[in-house]
């Protein structure tokens, strides 16, 4: 009987996890919305990263293209980008670090994604820097 409920239980915990594992990861959320923001712009890239989340449509989230809007007028167009790290929170949510490549100079984002029920991955917050100090945790900036 005690090896029958082993097996159901290991059972269950597999099936549960590939259900998650077959979407879509936090680490692509961020990608698909840096791949609009290299192709489309910074409207491109704020609609992409809001998509299902509860900031969606929220027009104080939208005033983040102007954010990128403005590193532009000094750094000129992205160029490419870097995932430089990725964390995990805790079982649904996880912190995603990266960089954009512009011209003549770089930026920082950190965002803070979620997986909700559904499996989907939605942004629950971000942030764009040009100081990685000001951004960063100082572990990543400045070494142990």
């Amino acid at each position: 009987m005690r090896k029958l409920l082993l097996v159901l239980f290991l059972y269950s915990a597999f099936t549960s996890t590939a259900t998650f594992a077959a979407e879509p990861g936090a680490k692509a959320l961020v990608e698909r919305g840096l791949s609009a923001y290299l192709t489309g712009g910074p409207d491109a890239a704020i609609k992409a990263w809001l998509k299902g989340s509860g900031m969606e449509g929220n027009t104080q989230a939208l005033t983040q293209a102007n954010s990128l809007r403005q590193i532009e007028d000094f750094y000129g167009k992205p160029e490419s980008y870097d995932i430089v790290k990725e964390n995990i929170i805790s079982p649904r949510s996880e912190m995603i670090v990266f960089s954009i490549n512009h011209v003549k100079g770089i930026v920082f984002g950190r965002f803070q994604v979620y997986r909700v029920k559904s499996g989907e991955w939605v942004a629950t917050e971000f942030k764009f820097h040009t100081e990685a100090a000001a951004l960063l945790p100082s572990e990543m900036v400045f070494g142990k």
